[in-house]
């Protein structure tokens, strides 16, 4: 028996993972086709210049091609990972301050637990 208020959580649960399920077939989709297109394109372009300027020097000017891309991809996730690492740290950073700030509350509001107890059961009292 599932509590009422529990099923606005699990609708948007359902629908949290349904879209994160959309985006990753939708991601793997454009992945495959992106790989179909550079291949197709590759072809084309070496099937263009092998008679101009000759196979090895065809081969050659892809393996560059490919060889600069290669490299600005990973620069770019190198770029990335370094920008989310900085914000992981920042976050980090919050957290601690945010349990400490909360340690420091928790102890100072110690000796008060008492009173709180009492205006509780008095407050508890009166309504019985």
């Amino acid at each position: 028996m599932a509590l009422p208020l529990l099923d606005p959580l699990c609708d948007f649960a359902r629908a949290t993972v349904r879209r994160a399920e959309f985006r990753a077939a939708t991601l793997v989709a454009t992945a495959c086709l992106i790989v179909a297109a550079t291949g197709f394109l590759a072809t084309a372009g070496f099937v263009v210049l092998m008679p101009v300027i000759g196979l090895p020097a065809t081969a050659l000017v892809f393996a560059a091609i490919f060889a600069v891309l290669a490299l600005a991809v990973y620069l770019f996730g190198r770029a990335a990972t370094a920008r989310q690492a900085s914000r992981a740290r920042a976050a980090q950073g919050q957290a601690a301050t945010d349990i400490s700030l909360v340690g420091s509350l928790a102890r100072s509001a110690r000796p008060l637990l008492p009173l709180v107890a009492f205006l509780a059961a008095v407050g508890l009292a009166r309504r019985l």
